[in-house]
């Protein structure tokens, strides 16, 4: 039976590549080609791209070897030999997935040696992904990165840098993807040179994380226990956990993901780094993740912490910041800069600017996006939808900004 599952994909699949036909490549984008076994893709026992219910592959990172090329202006820049996986988590449900790939010795090279994004000085990784904009996929496919776009440059945590690509699986047109770095503990050994088996990476509660990589005893023990048993608000015990905690990093962190409403966090998508073995190093935080916000329906809401707002129930949320706005000099440092970033990073002009941007280098290529999706927003949806992350930071900015100068008068108060 499994093989007659495994027949039927790939006769799917077949006839998909009939469609490419009436798909004329725009040549407006990097192409990054996968060629890979059809075995290995729609196999119903370990295909990576299986369907089922709940959502396909959920809980396996089956891993197959494929050939990815990346071209530009029909130029090969590159071609390795990598191994590949399906990426995400509750996005594995749509029809186009995201594409991990993974460079190792036993497939060619364990590093791909090549700068890939612009606004990166990086040129060695370990790790890439192709991602389908998440949650975004068939909106705008510009959410997430357009976050990075504002931030890059002004803030002091760490994010995945992007470039906007079209995707070919094995000659078949898959639609519009962001290339992006992939966070993993490879990503801190290529951007800070700390060996990555030094790396660790948290994820989840404030109050009792899960390691992502490596483990969570150093920062139960000098983050977690010290903060329960001393009083942040006196400036010894604040100037302790600054040595422990990267403040500026902490502060920018919040601020952005408080003010671009991101309501899959803070009870998901929060991580948080350190090396452990360098006595200088301090815990910062990572930005990923954040195509649910910008909602144009949400603009009003806001939470920080006891600072301001009603929370939603999650354990741990804000357990840091909680405790550290009891200490003034935080609280007022973190006010003036939440003022400052409102009034800089997220100035209207310049975010809408930003944002028509990223349109512009998928415009020429979107009706080819949706004919290969069905079901997907139209051009005149997607301008709709693109519309709105505009507005959502027009009306965003004047209501942020005011309840932020509201605080900072209640301070001087």
């Amino acid at each position: 039976m499994k093989y007659i599952i495994l027949l039927s994909f790939i006769l799917f699949f077949s006839c998909q590549k009939e469609i490419i036909n009436s798909i004329e490549d725009t040549g407006s984008l990097p192409k990054i080609e996968i060629i890979m076994d059809d075995y290995h893709l729609w196999s119903p026992d370990s295909g990576i791209y299986v369907v089922g219910e709940p959502f396909a592959n959920w809980d396996n990172n089956w891993e197959h070897p494929a050939t990815i090329k990346y071209i530009e202006n029909n130029t090969i820049i590159f071609q390795e030999e990598v191994g590949v996986r399906i990426k995400g988590n509750r996005t594995r449900k749509f029809a186009m997935k995201s594409f991990g790939f993974y460079f190792r010795n036993e497939y060619g090279n364990n590093s791909l040696e090549y700068p890939v994004f612009t606004n990166s000085d990086i040129s060695t990784y370990n790790r890439l992904m192709v991602r389908n904009s998440g949650n975004d996929f068939g909106i705008t496919q510009i959410h997430d990165i357009s976050t990075v776009s504002i931030v890059r440059g002004h803030v002091n945590f760490e994010f995945q840098e992007y470039k906007q690509c079209v995707v070919y699986l094995n000659d078949v047109y898959w639609g519009i993807y962001n290339l992006r770095e992939m966070i993993t503990k490879h990503f801190f050994e290529s951007h800070y040179g700390f060996p990555k088996e030094n790396i660790d990476i948290l994820e989840g509660s404030e109050i009792g994380p899960t390691a992502d990589d490596g483990n969570i005893e150093g920062y139960m023990s000098n983050v977690v226990d010290f903060i329960d048993n001393h009083d942040l608000s006196l400036t010894d015990n604040y100037n302790n956990i600054q040595s422990i905690i990267d403040i500026d990093s902490y502060i920018d962190y919040l601020i952005v993901n408080t003010y671009i409403g991101s309501r899959d966090w803070p009870h998901h998508n929060i991580k948080w780094w350190k090396d452990r073995t360098t006595t200088n190093s301090k815990w910062r935080w990572i930005m990923y993740d954040t195509d649910i916000s910008f909602q144009l329906d949400n603009v009003e809401y806001l939470w920080i912490g006891d600072l301001f707002g009603s929370p939603y129930p999650d354990e741990g949320s804000f357990y840091i910041f909680n405790k550290l706005i009891k200490n003034t000099n935080f609280k007022e440092k973190f006010l003036n800069r939440y003022l400052y970033l409102i009034e800089d990073v997220f100035n209207k002009s310049r975010v809408e600017s930003l944002i028509l941007e990223n349109k512009s280098k998928i415009e020429l290529e979107y009706d080819n996006f949706h004919n290969k999706w069905p079901g997907t927003n139209n051009q005149s949806e997607w301008e709709r939808d693109i519309d709105n992350l505009i507005e959502f930071n027009n009306q965003r900015y004047d209501i942020v900004k005011n309840i932020i100068l509201n605080l900072k008068n209640d301070i001087k108060e």
